[in-house]
């Protein structure tokens, strides 16, 4: 029986971390069709993120109820400037495959937003970058989502991409490939016209809007989020649109 190499998946909660965790992972693979992807052993989730910070669009308690419905161990690992990004990223890689004995680290990247970052921060460290979603076109990335089940909220836009009407629309809601369209094209009609199905990326990999996972199939409940408000920051990279969580409940499928 040949050995399924054992992996940490980059884990934020967004549908492409969860996306490519459903693709890799060997025990969800056996029972369902998918692409020709090395089949891996996801034995810990691993946030890389900024000390004394916690993402607005990926609030650490709310990945935490992910892991936990997920039934994979979640581990933080700070990263910062000293010695470099790069080497802070090798030093906890190395220490994942250490303390974990990972061999690979999968990532749910499409693009190559970072020039290259993820290929130079394991170079040395003995694990392999493993992508499923390289390069897809982003209209099989949403095909994916829909015929896995996997149902996630915005939870983040950028209004210099997404302008306040349309993010107003976006924030908090379920989202699909059908809905965003029509949400696009209702923009573009009533407003002055960005062509948004023509600019923004319906995967928002570079950074138009960021999502949370409600349910997937590798979920044991549902982790859904109630009574969020909605608030904007403007910062010196831009403005941005984001959800407040209110309730998080553990919800039976």
């Amino acid at each position: 029986m040949d050995v399924i190499a054992r992996a940490a998946i980059a884990f934020t909660g967004g549908k492409d971390s969860i996306l490519a965790l459903h693709l890799v992972s060997h025990k969800f693979r056996s029972a369902t069709p998918l692409p020709a992807i090395e089949p891996l052993d996801p034995v810990v989730l691993v946030s890389f993120q900024p000390p004394d910070s916690d993402f607005k669009a990926h609030q650490h308690a709310w990945v935490q109820r992910q892991a936990d419905s997920l039934g994979i161990p979640l581990i933080t690992k700070h990263i910062t400037s000293d010695p470099s990004f790069e080497e802070s990223y090798r030093l906890a890689i190395r220490q994942l495959a250490t303390d974990h004995g990972i061999t690979k680290l999968v990532t749910g990247d499409i693009e190559d937003v970072g020039e290259g970052f993820m290929d130079r921060a394991v170079q040395t460290t003995g694990v392999d970058l493993v992508r499923p979603l390289w390069k897809l076109p982003r209209p099989r990335v949403l095909d994916l989502l829909r015929s896995l089940d996997i149902v996630y909220i915005v939870t983040l836009t950028r209004l210099d991409k997404l302008p306040q009407p349309i993010s107003e629309r976006l924030i908090g809601h379920v989202v699909n490939e059908e809905y965003l369209r029509e949400q696009f094209k209702w923009y573009d009609d009533n407003h002055e016209a960005m062509d948004l199905v023509g600019t923004v990326d319906l995967a928002g990999e570079f950074g138009e809007m960021h999502s949370m996972v409600r349910d997937c199939p590798l979920f044991q409940w549902q982790v859904v989020q109630r009574n969020g408000s909605v608030a904007v920051e403007h910062t010196k990279f831009g403005s941005y649109m984001y959800l407040v969580p209110g309730e998080l409940a553990d919800v039976p499928k």
